[in-house]
């Protein structure tokens, strides 16, 4: 997918994530922490210091004011930005209708 292929609109993020990256045998292959750029009802742009392998699963905790997100990911696209950042798109897959009231709640623009 393509950012212009995008439906969803997206607002400017700026949360930390917990994360961790499956491989195809469903094995941890890397977790650690970054920040969302931007965030959408369907997914999320998160810059790394590491890149993710496009296609790859990914466990996310989304830290909000009040509240964490948890849901699955899919690696849409890895971007590079510098030699050590990375921009990451994500999108959320079997998010749940109280994550995403969540989301609303923080980020009432994205449920209009």
């Amino acid at each position: 997918m393509s950012f212009k292929d995008r439906k969803a609109t997206r607002l400017e993020s700026d949360q930390f994530i917990s994360y961790r990256v499956y491989d195809a045998q469903n094995r941890i292959c890397d977790e650690g922490m970054a920040k969302t750029k931007d965030i959408s009802r369907s997914g999320v742009a998160v810059e790394n210091r590491r890149p993710f392998e496009v296609g790859a699963r990914v466990e996310l905790t989304i830290a909000l004011r009040e509240e964490l997100i948890k849901t699955d990911a899919i690696v849409r696209n890895v971007n590079i930005i510098d030699e050590q950042t990375f921009s990451i798109g994500l999108e959320f897959i079997d998010i749940s209708e109280e994550e995403l009231e969540k989301l609303g709640k923080e980020f009432p623009n994205l449920m209009a």
